[in-house]
């Protein structure tokens, strides 16, 4: 099941409204958020902590970590 939403993220003074869904499964769930036109993906691991997966062919080097950082925080506030 998917649900569409708006992630406000507060990234250099600036407040960013990124387009995400959550995708869930049986027992879990997947965040996916649009940044500069990639998609990121973001799950949980076995501590309970976001990571941060890219989709094959996906070049997410060029994505500032500084941002990438502002997503999981406001992903856990959630």
């Amino acid at each position: 099941m998917e649900h569409f939403f708006d992630l406000p993220v507060l990234y250099k003074g600036e407040e960013l409204l990124l387009k995400g869904r959550l995708v869930t499964f049986a027992y879990s769930y997947k965040f996916f958020v649009v940044v500069n036109g990639k998609e990121l993906t973001f799950e949980r691991d076995d501590e309970r902590v976001f990571r941060v997966l890219s989709g094959a062919g996906e070049d997410v080097s060029t994505i500032d970590r500084e941002l990438v950082q502002q997503i999981i925080s406001a992903l856990n506030k959630i």
